[in-house]
């Protein structure tokens, strides 16, 4: 089940990923806490951990901090490429979120989306 697609601008790509608000129903874990670490695998089974975080007051928008920019850097993102975060089914490795990174290329004269990983 995919819980969101963004496409990624400049402070997502230099500091943090800033997710969607309504997203934060799919991670658990936020009950009296501010963070959780969730651990996400990329299409080539590599496994990821980034720490999904809120403020404690007031501007509760939740990011993906640390972890984030290794992310980024490792699988050379830039700004508009569109990444894709889903809640896996079975959870039998124990993780239960997978991303997904694409990037529009120009193909025969079309804008088409390609998997970056």
């Amino acid at each position: 089940m995919e819980l969101f697609t963004k496409r990624l601008t400049q402070t997502d790509i230099d500091k943090r990923l800033a997710i969607p608000t309504n997203s934060l129903v799919y991670f658990p874990g936020f009950k009296g806490n501010h963070s959780v670490e969730l651990k996400v695998k990329d299409k080539s089974h590599r496994l990821w951990t980034f720490r999904c975080s809120i403020r404690k007051k007031r501007y509760l928008k939740p990011v993906f901090s640390s972890g984030w920019l290794e992310f980024i850097r490792s699988n050379n993102l830039r700004i508009g490429d569109k990444v894709s975060v889903r809640l896996e089914q079975g959870h039998v490795s124990g993780v239960e979120y997978g991303i997904e990174v694409q990037r529009k290329i120009r193909l025969l004269g079309k804008d088409v989306w390609a998997d970056v990983l």
